[in-house]
């Protein structure tokens, strides 16, 4: 995907505008770069009271979503949403999964809450959700009350990996562009699977497979974008998975190219 936006001034001197950006993305504080007075290396550090220095704070890590992202993101998806697809796509993700009032959904990495608003708003169901970064909890929590949905909605703010999660609860559940970031994903998907009523039940999964050993320069790019290590996949691998706890992979797509288009049109 590209950007372009149009410099604002040509003044000489301060951070590029890859900084600028890369900072403004990912929620991290820009310095401007100081007069090289020598030759040594210069380096600004909190130290506490014994003169240790302070560890960051969590939210200073390049993977935490600043108030600027989360801007950035609704402008980019729509309110609510952190990936691509909006309303209409969620819907048509989870129309054949038997939701109505009286069900609940699981739904892993719920985001700013983008896909649950829609889901209760047209099917009526509750939903539990499992979000890791604690601004887009917030946000989701938020998004939840703004749309009256608060009620019909459970947030937890903890790793789905490491969560105490109901067996045989949920008649679907759902998760999006979650699993390439996760390194153990069998646990992942054997607590989802579990999850899931005995019967007639549905698991919904959109992410990005790949085989690494067949890596392209594209590719290997993306990968060195991405915030958090990036943990490569096969559609085989999955499908695997699934069935070895008892879950059929009936319908799987390969969605790239309309992935892509979404993306330009947003």
């Amino acid at each position: 995907m590209g950007l372009s936006l149009t410099k604002k001034s040509s003044g000489g001197g301060g951070a590029s505008f890859k900084d600028r950006f890369a900072a403004w993305w990912h929620g991290t504080e820009l310095r401007e770069a100081e007069p090289d007075f020598d030759d040594g290396e210069y380096k600004e550090v909190e130290v506490d009271d014994d003169g240790e220095e302070v560890a960051a704070e969590a939210s200073d890590s390049p993977d935490a979503w600043s108030e600027a992202k989360c801007e950035i993101a609704k402008g980019l998806w729509t309110p609510g949403f952190i990936s691509p697809g909006g309303s209409e796509y969620v819907e048509e993700l989870v129309a054949g999964c038997s939701l109505s009032s009286d069900e609940t959904m699981l739904e892993v990495g719920i985001g700013m809450g983008g896909n649950t608003t829609t889901i209760v708003g047209k099917f009526g169901n509750y939903v539990t959700g499992y979000e890791n970064d604690e601004k887009l909890a917030a946000e989701a929590k938020k998004t939840a009350v703004e749309y009256d949905i608060d009620s019909k909605v459970k947030i937890v703010g903890e790793p789905f990996d490491l969560a105490k999660v109901k067996t045989n609860y949920f008649r679907a559940a759902l998760m999006r562009e979650v699993l390439y970031t996760m390194d153990d994903k069998e646990t992942v998907l054997a607590k989802m699977c579990d999850s899931l009523k005995e019967g007639e039940a549905y698991l919904v999964i959109t992410d990005f497979l790949f085989d690494e050993n067949a890596e392209s320069e594209e590719l290997a790019a993306w990968k060195q974008t991405q915030p958090n290590p990036v943990h490569p996949w096969t559609a085989e691998a999955l499908k695997n998975c699934l069935e070895s706890h008892g879950v059929l992979a009936r319908i799987m797509e390969d969605e790239s190219e309309r992935y892509s288009e979404m993306i330009r049109g947003a």
